[in-house]
């Protein structure tokens, strides 16, 4: 292993990434140092990136990732409770939690830690300074959830998995189970494409994608969407018209909005019947202010919850669903071009055109050849 590994450190938006070599290093007794294969450009990268949101600078941005162990300390176990092993392929929860506050022993919210631990959301400085994955390396804190890859699982596949899919996966849990109905989802992105097939997989009938991007729609439809509804040819109220028709009347059961779009939820509450349940998972960005008419949350009897993050057990069931239906659903198509670390920011440049669904950096790959 070498002493050093190279890292893009982000300085603030609208400034380049530098690319600079950092010692590499276990702080604690107990971290586990990674070796980054693949890493992938979240919205909430972009969101950073473009000012949308802030992050303590400079930082190593990116939290879905996979790498390999490069180096753990004796009797350090998995998510599963087995032996990590030197060179083993791994995933891991975007945070590390301390297992022992309010939040992770009496509400069982650990993504709430009181003294949560972001991968790629903290500022890079002694003697933490491997803290993304947009790096060579990346030291994992006691407290992090970290989950072997299954064989048939590729990198590809794998990559996303802890941050959108487990994201989607933890709020469905949340709401539970109305299979047999219609779900509506707004918005298909990532998290939008992987809510679709998680809903066929639950037994919904009706499966509706909501979107402005063609490419997307088609890739929701690939994932187990029934119906697709481009808000650049459709209002909202012909869309709610056709959800009406679709349902006999009554409305959909569920609304899972991944956007982050204000009119979403608006048109969440509208679209959904009687007694029906709203999902939001999309307003990650802070002032994210929505007027919405609550009479008829009242007046329907609507439920409506939000979830952050998610448990860190919700990426283990990720895992575990990928692997059971990656024969059904075409995962290893939602990145589209790889690029090396040094062309981060060429990388981030493409994913702004929004015409991919991911963008990945490969931190050890020579040179960028256009495909995934």
């Amino acid at each position: 292993m070498q002493p050093y590994a190279s890292v893009a450190l982000f300085h603030g938006a609208g400034r380049p990434f530098e690319l600079r070599q950092q010692k590499i290093s276990q702080p604690h007794p107990d971290d586990v140092l990674v070796q980054v294969s693949l890493a992938t450009i979240c919205g909430s990268d972009l969101h950073t990136v473009t000012g949308r949101r802030t992050a303590p600078t400079p930082c190593v941005l990116g939290h879905e990732a996979v790498g390999r162990i490069a180096a753990a300390p004796p009797n350090t176990r998995d998510a599963y409770g087995q032996p990590l092993r030197e060179g083993a392929r791994v995933t891991w929860s975007i945070m590390a939690a301390c297992g022992h506050c309010e939040y992770c022993q009496a509400r069982n919210l650990p993504q709430k830690c009181e003294k949560l631990f972001k991968y790629g959301h903290a500022r890079s400085e002694a003697p933490y300074l491997l803290n993304g994955g947009f790096a060579a390396y990346i030291c994992l804190r006691p407290g992090t959830a970290i989950y072997p890859i299954p064989d048939a699982i590729s990198d590809v596949e794998a990559t996303p998995l802890n941050c959108a899919l487990a994201t989607v996966l933890g709020g469905l849990e949340l709401m539970g189970d109305k299979a047999g109905g219609c779900a509506v989802v707004q918005g298909a992105g990532m998290l939008g494409i992987y809510a679709a097939c998680c809903l066929r997989e639950r037994g919904y009938e009706i499966i509706a994608a909501v979107d402005r991007v063609p490419e997307r729609l088609r890739m929701a439809e690939a994932f187990g969407a029934t119906h697709t509804f481009n808000l650049s040819d459709h209002s909202a109220d012909e869309i709610g018209e056709a959800l009406r028709d679709l349902t006999h009347g009554r409305g959909a059961e569920l609304a899972v909005e991944v956007s982050g779009a204000g009119d979403a939820l608006v048109n969440s509450l509208d679209w959904l019947g009687v007694g029906g349940s709203c999902l939001t998972l999309g307003f990650v960005f802070p002032h994210a202010d929505v007027t919405v008419d609550a009479h008829k949350i009242v007046t329907k009897c609507l439920t409506v919850r939000g979830n952050h993050n998610y448990h860190p057990s919700a990426l283990g069931t990720a895992l575990r669903f990928v692997e059971a239906t990656r024969n059904r659903y075409p995962f290893g198509e939602l990145i589209g071009a790889i690029y090396p670390l040094k062309e981060i920011n060429a990388a981030f440049d493409r994913a702004m055109q929004g015409d991919s669904i991911r963008i990945a950096i490969a931190p050890e790959k020579a040179q960028f050849d256009g495909v995934a």
